[in-house]
């Protein structure tokens, strides 16, 4: 016959007194490792936000760079017929626009002109390119979201004339591009990137 006493034994369970200090400890413990967690996840958001921004900050720079070394003299046209007034349009609905001749790999390298656009929209800085150099309304676009939280772009030309450098926010020539650009970025949180491009086709 079993034990009674012995049997009362094996079916204790907890204490109040004992589930009151498993509470107490765990809020201790609790109370040190969460405000680490917290911090540590704000940590890694700001730094996933700040490498956003410098890939962002590279890829947009880079696609200038590029955009700007196969700038062509060219003059495009509207949908009526009607040549542009200037080589390279500053403002308006864009920020940037003009006509690049990229080499075309299944046309053996021969270089392709066509019209590329950066534009900022809400605070998107946008890189626009169409597969022609005179597209209308009907003309796909290529479009790329590079940068994000841009507050304004400040863009400067410059060209050589008389053995002066010559600098101004507007472009009004037919017949030729600038020969340098500067163009300036400024974030939503005040910070400010410039670089400043030759453009090879400005003579």
């Amino acid at each position: 016959m079993p034990d009674i006493k012995s049997q009362r034994l094996g079916n204790k369970g907890f204490t109040l007194i004992e589930i009151v200090i498993a509470v107490a400890i765990f809020g201790v413990i609790a109370s040190i490792i969460f405000p680490a967690l917290f911090q540590f996840l704000d940590v890694r958001e700001r730094i996933d936000r700040k490498h956003q921004q410098v890939s962002g900050l590279q890829k947009t720079f880079m696609f200038l760079a590029n955009d700007l070394r196969f700038a062509v003299n060219r003059l495009p046209k509207d949908e009526y017929g009607e040549p542009a007034k200037t080589t390279l349009k500053l403002g308006g609905e864009s920020v940037l626009e003009f006509t690049a001749a990229y080499p075309d790999l299944s046309l053996d390298g021969l270089n392709v002109p066509r019209r590329v656009r950066w534009q900022l929209q809400d605070g998107v800085l946008q890189r626009a390119q169409f597969p022609v150099m005179d597209p209308d309304a009907d003309t796909r676009i290529f479009l790329q979201l590079l940068l994000e939280n841009v507050r304004d772009i400040k863009i400067e030309v410059s060209h050589v004339e008389y053995g002066r450098d010559n600098s101004d926010d507007k472009w009004d020539e037919q017949s030729r591009l600038p020969d340098l650009i500067s163009i300036e970025i400024e974030l939503e949180n005040d910070l400010k990137y410039s670089r400043v491009f030759t453009m090879l086709a400005g003579k």
